[in-house]
């Protein structure tokens, strides 16, 4: 995206100046974030989402704002809770978030930000509760036997598990009734056949190389002229 409509000096500039800004900021989440500590006793899970997405932009336009998103969670969640939120590890290709974003959520009361290396499988195991706006960590986390909150309608929302939020006002009591769930691996086992039954083999990278060969000259060029005959 910070190709489009520029010449090629600027997108030198860009390239570097983006290089350059990302090590800054990847080098404040070395220092400021623990990629391992000890978890407090109760806790709930918020892993961010990789931002510019389409599960965001797309599929959960009125949750754009992620802090704003933890701080509801935070104000949200029984008083003997901690809320941990996790950075997405892919943001690093974003160039990851500004300092005073993550500054802006470690300041939040109540919350606890971890690197984005932590190991999801210690957060799922000792958790509580996982609140997801819209990604694909609300189903993994029921492998562990944990709940889910979603704030939009998703594929997996029709596990019995998983509760989607439909009024914000809604949130806290919608937490203490999530966290008396249980997980029956029943359903998880009926929702995988499900899946199933309604799924076709696709090997998308396949299809990706051929795809960036006959429009964009193997991946190579983006800035390309389509024929109408292709």
């Amino acid at each position: 995206y910070t190709y489009y409509g520029r010449t090629k000096s600027k997108v030198i500039f860009s390239y570097i100046f983006d290089q350059i800004r990302t090590r800054i900021r990847e080098s404040f989440l070395n220092k400021n974030l623990k990629k391992d500590i000890s978890l407090p006793e109760n806790f709930v899970v918020f892993p961010l989402h990789t931002e510019v997405e389409r599960s965001l932009l797309i599929g959960a336009p009125f949750y754009i704002n992620q802090i704003e998103a933890v701080k509801n969670i935070a104000k949200s969640i029984p008083i003997n809770y901690k809320l941990v939120v996790k950075e997405h590890p892919f943001q690093g290709d974003r160039g990851w978030r500004s300092a005073s974003d993550y500054k802006d959520i470690m300041n939040i009361p109540n919350v606890i930000l971890v690197h984005p290396s932590f190991s999801n499988e210690k957060l799922y195991k000792n958790c509580s509760l996982l609140v997801t706006i819209a990604g694909t960590a609300g189903f993994e986390v029921t492998f562990y036997g944990k709940p889910v909150i979603t704030f939009v309608d998703l594929n997996y929302s029709i596990l019995p598990s998983v509760t989607t939020l439909k009024n914000p006002h809604e949130l806290p009591a919608l937490i203490r009734e999530s966290l008396k769930k249980k997980v029956n691996p029943l359903d998880l086992n009926r929702y995988l056949s499900l899946l199933e039954r309604n799924s076709s083999e696709f090997n998308y990278t396949d299809f990706t190389a051929k795809f960036d060969t006959e429009f964009f000259y193997g991946g190579r060029l983006v800035d390309t002229e389509i024929s109408e005959s292709k």
